[in-house]
């Protein structure tokens, strides 16, 4: 069946819908907890902690190391539901019937995953700065709220390059999940021990996305560690990481156009 050009309305009302399955689902309250989870960190350390060091240090290590992991679970989470899930409810069997291209079904549902989970963790943690804020021996009030901004930005590249591989699992393998949390948590952990050798760490997403991470009131050999002695440009992770983004999705385009989902 020849796609409809324009089909613009029908790729809109797939993409709303893939946002509201993404928010009300079990997937998305599990997000909605794990995103609360720092909010309720933040209130008892900003009534409980009084020490200078530990208050301003805090946001930086929290969003490093918690926001960091919920990041990695939304991406394989949501990323690989994007398709697992319609496969599992014979969704993508009607889909393909209409008059649509399926590398624009897939970009739509794509691209409201990206929003979604942006929107739940930007919120998080501007919500996590604002508790910050009111405590009287932090420093540099405005600067901390734009690093909040910051913070979003540079999680929001981890949920665009893990998404785009969450995606690719989902249309070719039967249990994307599973292979997902095994890359992230295994492979994506092991290159960023100290004694890896660079030409190791190098093969990993996590060693672009962190080298983009702030080093915003983090200590920096804690990172030159996970780095290695010759870090890469900003310039070059950035273009890594839009390579392989575009190469990720690109193949998962091109497998999903060629599978059949039948009933």
């Amino acid at each position: 069946m020849a796609a409809n050009p324009n089909s613009f309305p029908a790729y809109f009302a797939l993409f709303k819908l893939t946002l509201r399955q993404l928010f009300w689902s079990r997937r998305g309250l599990l997000i909605v907890i794990g995103g609360l989870v720092p909010l309720v960190i933040a209130l008892v350390f900003r009534f409980k902690v009084r020490g200078t060091t530990s208050v301003n240090t805090f946001i930086p290590y929290i969003t490093f190391i918690f926001y960091g992991f919920l990041t990695n679970l939304c991406a394989i989470f949501y990323g690989s539901a994007i398709v697992s899930d319609e496969i599992d409810g014979r969704g993508l069997t009607y889909l393909q019937m209409r008059p649509l291209r399926k590398s624009l079904i897939l970009l739509s549902k794509f691209a409201a995953y990206m929003i979604g989970t942006i929107v739940l963790i930007g919120i998080s943690h501007l919500l996590l700065t604002g508790i910050m804020e009111t405590h009287l021996k932090l420093k540099d009030h405005l600067l901390v709220v734009g690093m909040s901004f910051y913070y979003t930005g540079s999680l929001s590249l981890g949920l665009l390059a893990y998404g785009a591989f969450a995606v690719l699992l989902s249309v070719r393998f039967k249990h994307p999940v599973l292979w997902g949390l095994l890359f992230v948590f295994g492979w994506e952990r092991i290159t960023i021990f100290p004694p890896m050798p660079i030409g190791i760490k190098r093969i990993s997403l996590t060693h672009y996305l962190m080298t983009l991470f702030p080093e915003f009131n983090l200590r920096r050999d804690m990172l030159d560690d996970m780095l290695g002695k010759t870090p890469p440009e900003v310039w070059v992770a950035v273009l890594v990481i839009c390579v392989l983004t575009a190469g990720t999705m690109w193949l998962a385009i091109r497998i999903f156009r060629e599978r059949e989902y039948l009933m």
